[in-house]
């Protein structure tokens, strides 16, 4: 009985030193739809997370959208960043409707009256879906499509999550 016990425990410790952390259900997304350059088939192991960035934007004809920015660099190609977009319209006529869509990011240095600045460019393979957030602390702010700050009283600012 004892042999029994001792083997039963040997094989649940090999299985738990053999068991994968679950995967960040957004990495799952980014594997099963990304296309990466260089022809090299995905692999999310390559990825880190930069950042989850989540706030409130202003919309024209809703109450705002909910916005959640979740980026990823890719340890061993910059090419292949990718980021996840969620969007959900926050509207009390129709309800609230979500919209989720991945791409690749770049940094770029600089904006209008500083050099040094970080802006994460999202789609820079599609230009008429480009956007920009500049760094900002820890934070980030949506730049419009010129990527100069937007001169608003309302917040386009993308609070640090993780």
């Amino acid at each position: 009985m004892k042999n029994a016990c001792a083997f039963i425990g040997l094989m649940l410790a090999l299985i738990a030193c053999n068991s994968r952390p679950a995967k960040d259900p957004l990495v799952q997304l980014v594997d099963t739809t990304m296309q990466l350059k260089g022809g090299r088939e995905f692999d999310s192991s390559h990825l880190t997370l930069v950042g989850r960035y989540e706030g409130v934007l202003p919309c024209a004809d809703c109450g705002g959208i909910k916005t959640e920015l979740t980026l990823y660099q890719d340890i061993s190609n910059d090419e292949n960043n990718v980021y996840v977009l969620k969007e959900t319209y926050l509207t009390d006529n129709t309800g609230d409707t979500a919209f989720t869509s991945q791409g690749k990011w770049d940094v770029l240095k600089g904006v209008e009256g500083n050099d040094t600045a970080t802006v994460f460019f999202l789609n820079y393979d599609e230009p008429e879906d480009a956007r920009y957030f500049l760094q900002a602390g820890t934070d980030i702010l949506l730049l419009d499509k010129e990527q100069k700050v937007i001169e608003s009283n309302l917040n386009y600012t993308l609070r640090r999550k993780e």
